[in-house]
């Protein structure tokens, strides 16, 4: 697998903050997971999903947009969860991470961009 960063660089601002957020929200909701629960397996499990994804980010493939953008309206489910059993602050904080990340990625730049650049011969 072959790495263009060169795409990645010349990604639009909105793409660089959707991506940004995406992966502060989770890096937060692992780590809340971990704080709340203690369970070991579901924190590793969410993390080798973000890692697995991560270079196919890079790499500034639509599919790749796509899965991270259902990922994050996973992380806004999760919010029900932490709001239910009380944690509203958490919840808050979830739904503005994933929620933002979500905006910025279906920006019209950033998707055009995506679509571009995934299939640069059409």
């Amino acid at each position: 697998m072959q790495f263009k960063i060169d795409r990645f660089k010349n990604l639009p601002f909105t793409g660089k903050m959707g991506l940004t957020l995406w992966l502060i929200g989770w890096i937060w909701l692992i780590s809340v997971f971990f704080y709340l629960t203690k369970d070991k397996d579901l924190t590793f499990k969410l993390s080798i999903a973000v890692i697995i994804l991560i270079p196919f980010i890079i790499q500034i493939q639509n599919w790749a947009r796509w899965i991270v953008i259902l990922g994050n309206m996973m992380g806004i489910l999760y919010s029900y969860y932490f709001f239910i059993g009380g944690h509203v602050l958490i919840a808050t904080v979830n739904v503005m991470l994933f929620g933002s990340s979500i905006y910025y990625l279906t920006v019209p730049a950033t998707s055009r961009y995506f679509k571009t650049q995934s299939h640069p011969d059409r």
